[in-house]
């Protein structure tokens, strides 16, 4: 009994260690704050290119590949495996499993208010996660088994 006790804990804490119950809007602000390198509240567009290139390891510096995003998102957004897994899904545009920035510049454009400004408000951004984003219509916004 010990030791059944024991494995459906270990499995509970290994299915979601990572998992916080962030709300949408808490994981938009967060992106928002790891890529405004330059801390001015908005987030230039070459600074999303660099925080996808120097901190989520873009393959040939335009594509993530599946692992990877997943791997990433989980660890820095506290996101469910399968929500992360689910949001790969809605970004890959084209179903190659590797998610590259035209992926994402041709969903973040449908948000972008201003276009030709080269920059993302937080409010444009939290459109565009909560347009994309999985558990953004369940359970609040906040995520799998909240």
């Amino acid at each position: 009994m010990k030791v059944l006790a024991f494995l459906v804990v270990f499995v509970g804490l290994t299915y979601g260690a990572n998992h916080m119950c962030w709300s949408v809007d808490q994981i938009s602000n967060e992106v928002v704050k790891l890529a405004d390198k330059n801390k001015d509240g908005i987030i230039q567009q070459s600074e999303l290119i660099d925080e996808l290139l120097t901190d989520w390891n873009l393959d040939n510096g335009t594509c993530l590949s599946f692992h990877d995003f997943t791997r990433n998102w989980i660890d820095n957004f506290h996101d469910h495996h399968d929500t992360a897994h689910a949001f790969f899904n809605n970004l890959d545009l084209n179903n190659d499993k590797r998610l590259c920035l035209d992926d994402i510049s041709v969903q973040l454009l449908k948000y972008d208010t201003n276009p030709t400004d080269g920059q993302i408000q937080p409010a444009e951004f939290n459109a565009f996660l909560h347009a994309v984003h999985p558990d953004s219509h369940q359970n609040g916004g906040r995520g799998h088994g909240c």
